[in-house]
């Protein structure tokens, strides 16, 4: 019987993923033993082509380009297992489908024509948002009320 054929594919993503994966140092050498590495560009540049038998998916799809990349990987994988949550639910990136983007560059600029505006600049709108006491000096706030 072959050796099964691992490939580790990335996407719009931190590479927390990937790391996490290389942080398995001892089931790493383990799994080495039992599986051929075939591509996995954080931990070689070795890129052996496909079919794979199990292809791990990190990252959201963002682009056309991605969109295309993630249907070849498929068509290359037996499996296809998506690890983390930007490949299983889209991740941070996914906030910016449900946001309107005009609205959006509309409030950045809103705010960042209040913050120059302010006396002090830039650094005085940053420290304005924070809470004050009634003298006016600002209050702490436990960091797990911050949010």
């Amino acid at each position: 019987m072959d050796t099964p054929k691992l490939a580790v594919w990335k996407f719009a993503s931190c590479d927390g993923c990937q790391l996490t994966l290389l942080d398995c140092e001892d089931e790493l050498l383990a799994l080495a033993g039992r599986v051929r590495i075939a591509y996995f560009t954080e931990a070689s540049s070795a890129m052996v082509p496909g079919p794979y038998d199990v292809s791990l998916v990190e990252g959201s799809i963002t682009t056309p380009e991605d969109e295309r990349r993630i249907q070849e990987v498929r068509q290359q994988s037996r499996v296809l297992v998506t690890i983390g949550a930007c490949a299983t639910s889209g991740g941070i990136q996914a906030l910016r489908n449900f946001a309107d983007a005009a609205a959006v560059h509309q409030h950045a600029g809103d705010v960042h024509a209040d913050q120059c505006a302010r006396p002090g600049g830039l650094r005085a709108a940053r420290l304005s948002h924070r809470p004050t006491t009634a003298a006016g000096h600002p209050q702490r706030v436990p960091r797990r009320a911050q949010a």
